[in-house]
């Protein structure tokens, strides 16, 4: 009967981030606490973070940072609180880029305790990443809000970061796009079908779409 009421009684967000803690897979959960099971980011989350453990990823770039920090990670992900974490645990260094400079404030306070793994640059990010000049091995695009009746000016920003970040991307690079499975096909319409006719290949698809290019599988 108490096995019973401990089912019935704790949360799923607990139930998973107990269960993810205690597994091999990971030797630590970055979603616990944070991002529940049953969320529309957290599959393609865990293989995000597999992905980065697995190439040594050492430059993470994220277009978008955010805003919310971790009061929203439900609705915004958290993004930036999440790879911050990461960046510390694995001597990485995280570029937060967003043109708003509430939303770099407000993320810049939720990763205070660790600020030297990340640096925020308040800027446009499509001339930001046309400038970054060294090699890219983790590109997160999350930036222009998404207009469900207005979708093209979003989807066009997106493909231009990622020709934009283009010449530094290379053989191992993990790209990832958030709020795709919207209507009329997300931030990452354009982005997505840029990437695959220059030989990338989706490996993961969902709210998010997880890229890499194919003789990397």
């Amino acid at each position: 009967m108490r096995i019973n009421f401990m089912k019935k009684f704790i949360p799923l967000c607990l139930v998973s981030a107990f269960i993810s803690l205690s597994s091999p897979l990971l030797a630590k959960d970055y979603l616990a606490d944070r991002i529940c099971s049953d969320d529309k980011r957290f599959s393609t989350f865990q293989t995000c973070f597999k992905l980065l453990e697995e190439r040594n990823a050492k430059i993470l770039v994220e277009t978008g940072t955010a805003r919310n920090g971790v009061k929203n990670c439900a609705g915004d992900g958290c993004s930036t609180v999440l790879f911050a974490d990461w960046a510390k645990d694995h001597n990485a260094t995280l570029f937060s880029v967003d043109i708003d400079p509430n939303a770099i404030a407000e993320s810049s306070e939720a990763v205070e305790h660790i600020n030297n793994m990340v640096q925020f640059i308040t800027h446009d990010s499509i001339a930001f990443l046309r400038s970054f000049g060294q090699p890219i091995d983790f590109l997160y695009l999350d930036s222009y809000d998404y207009d469900f009746e207005n979708p093209k000016p979003s989807q066009m920003h997106h493909l231009c970061e990622i020709e934009a970040a283009l010449p530094f991307l290379h053989k191992n690079t993990i790209v990832m796009i958030d709020d795709c499975d919207l209507p009329h096909g997300g931030k990452g319409k354009l982005a997505i079908s840029f990437l695959k006719s220059h030989g990338w290949h989706v490996l993961a698809s969902g709210y998010q779409t997880i890229l890499i290019y194919p003789n990397q599988q």
